[in-house]
């Protein structure tokens, strides 16, 4: 898994780059590779989904399934009234290939930080469970998204967390390169309080030519779920960063109610 991968989750660069405006990022769950869907926006929010799948198990720490994942989802969405867009494990091992497909195209600085450089993901990775959901949030650049990933372990899930930790120096400034246009970027460690088991949360800042987006990640481990939530930055940095731990703190409440 690569070290970008790790640190960065949602990135909206390569759809910054793509220089269309009704595209947005949604990280890949299981590897936090940037993939691109559609999301909905203020003006025109994509219909709630509903829960599909079976009750969530009380916090026993077995790995949840793909649509106990998108039950989990589809709970906040409905309780917070989000008007989110859930994204089935299906669809984004789609847009993981897309992604994929995408990536070719763009070239990182230093090459340590290639997002697809890391061509063979660890075994717990390949095995994960997976659902997304992305909504309009204060950004007026990217929408919010949060995405699980059912991993088969608790030590699984805390471990996704760590090496996010770990290599958090090796990539906190890396330049990447799409159709001649350069985006510098630079992530930095903010200081969150979650109900989480563990977390870690970053704050990105790419200069894109022409403007500067900021994003919020937060990366959590609730037994052997992990939880990614990415906020795109408003006007007020110290808010984005409340309004990530809100919607951490949200799922994880989803995910340890009986």
């Amino acid at each position: 898994m690569s070290r970008v991968a790790r640190i960065v989750g949602g990135l909206a660069i390569v759809t910054a780059l793509a220089g269309c405006s009704s595209e947005r990022a949604v990280e890949d769950p299981a590897t936090q590779e940037p993939v691109t869907t559609t999301a909905p926006s203020p003006a025109e929010p994509a219909p709630s989904a509903t829960p599909s799948g079976p009750s969530v198990p009380a916090g026993d720490g077995s790995q949840l399934s793909a649509e106990q994942l998108e039950a989990v989802l589809a709970a906040v969405n409905e309780g917070e009234s989000l008007n989110a867009q859930i994204i089935s494990d299906a669809e984004l091992r789609a847009l993981e290939e897309e992604g994929a497909r995408r990536a070719e195209e763009i070239a990182v600085t230093p090459a340590e930080c290639n997002i697809y450089a890391e061509s063979s993901p660890e075994s717990s990775l390949i095995e994960a469970s997976r659902a997304a959901m992305t909504f309009a949030g204060e950004s007026s650049l990217q929408p919010d998204t949060v995405s699980l990933s059912g991993l088969p372990s608790e030590e699984a899930a805390g471990a996704q967390v760590q090496a996010s930790r770990d290599q958090l120096n090796t990539c906190s400034g890396f330049t990447m390169e799409i159709s001649s246009q350069e985006i510098r970027t630079t992530v930095m460690e903010v200081e969150v309080e979650t109900a989480a088991d563990e977390d870690l949360a970053l704050r990105t800042t790419a200069q894109v030519p022409g403007t500067v987006q900021e994003s919020i990640t937060v990366r959590a481990a609730v037994g052997s779920t992990v939880v990614d939530v990415l906020v795109g930055g408003s006007t007020d940095p110290e808010a984005d960063v409340d309004r990530a731990e809100l919607l951490t703190d949200l799922v994880v409440a989803e995910l340890r109610a009986p």
